[in-house]
């Protein structure tokens, strides 16, 4: 039971963490930029940890240090993705409340700044879907093809944010921290093939 208890815990705080936005849900009188504002980057936030965890383990090994944090924070990582997914649910929810009619919404489908939201939300939900346990077991080695794909969903949601934000450095801001973990990576495959 212990370990049930840690996993409530830990969703627990980081959903406390961006709650203004999971609360907006319930008050009409919101204010929806804010919101969807939020919701958002709450979703960019934790997607960027997620995917920061293998580069952090190899750093960690290299270092020689901290390997209890890398082993808490490797067992913790698909609550970390589920996170942000909730997020990006809620995004979504705002977004479809605030539209109120269908044809509004499937308007919007066709253009490329929504488009590439629902591309992202797509595959974010679809890793989302096969986070647990018995996916990995039936998927067998296709699982971490399929979950390679948390990098073109945070593309795409990145380029979703930038085509809707008139605040292009927030933007870029959240894209560095997004590609600091690609690039740590690279570079740690780059010396493991040199070494």
């Amino acid at each position: 039971m212990r370990p049930l208890y840690s996993t409530l815990l830990i969703y627990a705080v980081l959903l406390w963490l961006g709650r203004d936005t999971l609360l907006g849900l319930a008050q009409n009188e919101a204010y929806y930029p804010a919101l969807m504002y939020e919701s958002g980057v709450w979703s960019i936030r934790w997607l960027i940890v997620a995917i920061s965890v293998t580069p952090l383990l190899r750093l960690i090994t290299l270092l020689d240090r901290g390997q209890a944090v890398g082993r808490w924070l490797l067992r913790k990582r698909r609550h970390i993705g589920l996170v942000s997914a909730i997020f990006a649910i809620t995004h979504l929810l705002h977004y479809l409340r605030h539209e109120g009619r269908l044809d509004a919404v499937l308007h919007d489908l066709w253009r490329l700044e929504y488009a590439t939201g629902w591309l992202s939300f797509a595959l974010i939900l679809a890793l989302a879907m096969t986070s647990h346990g018995w996916a990995v077991r039936a998927m067998g080695r296709r699982w971490k093809r399929l979950h390679l794909w948390v990098y073109p969903a945070g593309l795409l949601a990145l380029w979703h944010w930038y085509l809707l934000d008139y605040y292009t450095g927030r933007v870029l801001f959240w894209s560095c921290l997004f590609a600091a973990p690609l690039l740590l990576r690279w570079i740690f495959v780059r010396i493991r093939h040199a070494a």
